[in-house]
């Protein structure tokens, strides 16, 4: 499942939302019970791969892109691995040492049965800056990273330089707390269920995030049949996705002083939310209970988004249209505003 698609069904009409989400509820199945093993990576100019251990007894993935100047690190979102940044972070590499991170129970990183929180998860970043030897970093991280970035503002802001929000800023607290005590319910994603090949899952994500994803991201995030090649299932740990939906915390992100950037594409939660309530396959109760949520997500999203604006700290600035993937589809102008945005913060 990719929660961190959630958002893509804003642009879709409703009655292809009903059954997109009617599809999820068929789609909905096991994954791998280990992680993969780190294999040799076949462009070594590219980065290096190597494991570091960020809690006891758990090691995670790290991708050390090389370069020059203060650390920076990626934290992806839900469902992705570190590699989904092998081409943005190429773009840093002139002004900062590059590190991307693949969170416990996804792709290379060890697979615990628990610690899916944010708490858990922002600590377990701290553990690989630890390991790293860095006293502090930047960070940028996409969807449900935003929390792990925020957690870290909140608790230890003596070891963020500069933040920045891919799309991130969307209240998935309030989501589990809505989710409490209920069934999780179908999560919209790419339904990939039958493709053939790597080529075919390539093409489908392409067209699904607008924009093509990393080879290295394709081979991580998912497993293929090792005879055919044809797609089998999402590499993670099975109780991953719905322990991070479910232990995502609240948290207030008018006390991140900054520097911040955050880019966003204009669209929350609220759609979500709103195909939940015409789903017609789900229980009538649970639609009642989404339908009565879908205002205060709804004007939630809408005070967050005037309060980032006006934050002193804050340059929180909306790509219309770019879509949840902002950097694949938008690949220039984000680049330019996360250079801008560093070069201001490095200013004397």
């Amino acid at each position: 499942m990719r929660w961190c698609l959630a958002k893509a069904l804003v642009s879709i009409p409703k009655r292809m939302r009903t059954n997109l989400v009617g599809a999820a509820l068929l789609l909905w199945a096991g994954c791998d019970s280990a992680p993969l093993a780190p294999g040799p990576d076949d462009t070594p100019s590219l980065h290096q791969v190597t494991r570091v251990e960020a809690a006891r007894g758990v090691e995670l993935e790290v991708l050390d892109y090389g370069g020059k100047g203060p650390a920076l690190m990626f934290l992806a979102g839900m469902g992705s691995t570190a590699h989904i940044f092998d081409e943005l972070a190429l773009e840093f590499r002139d002004t900062h040492h590059v590190y991307a991170l693949t969170r416990r129970g996804y792709g290379a990183s060890d697979w615990p049965d628990t610690g899916y929180d944010t708490a858990t998860l922002a600590t377990d970043v701290l553990g690989a800056l630890d390991t790293l030897g860095l006293s502090k970093a930047s960070f940028a991280g996409h969807s449900l990273a935003g929390d792990e970035l925020t957690w870290l503002a909140l608790h230890h802001p003596e070891r963020v330089e500069a933040l920045v929000y891919l799309d991130a800023t969307d209240s998935r607290g309030e989501i589990a707390a809505f989710l409490e005590g209920e069934p999780l319910p179908p999560l919209p994603f790419s339904v990939l269920d039958g493709l053939p090949s790597r080529q075919a899952v390539a093409e489908r994500l392409a067209r699904d995030l607008g924009g093509g994803l990393p080879a290295h991201e394709v081979e991580q995030a998912y497993v293929f049949d090792a005879a055919t090649g044809a797609y089998l299932r999402e590499r993670r740990h099975p109780g991953a996705t719905e322990q991070s939906v479910r232990g995502a915390a609240i948290m207030d992100l008018g006390r991140v002083q900054g520097p911040v950037l955050s880019l966003s594409d204009g669209q929350g939660f609220a759609g979500w939310v709103e195909a939940l309530v015409a789903a017609e396959s789900l229980p009538l109760e649970f639609r009642e209970k989404a339908r009565d949520f879908l205002p205060d997500i709804q004007q939630h999203e809408t005070d967050l988004e005037d309060a980032l604006r006006r934050h002193p700290g804050w340059r929180h600035l909306q790509l219309e249209g770019a879509g949840h993937y902002i950097w694949l589809t938008n690949r220039a102008e984000v680049v330019t505003r996360m250079r801008d945005f560093f070069a201001a913060t490095a200013a004397p």
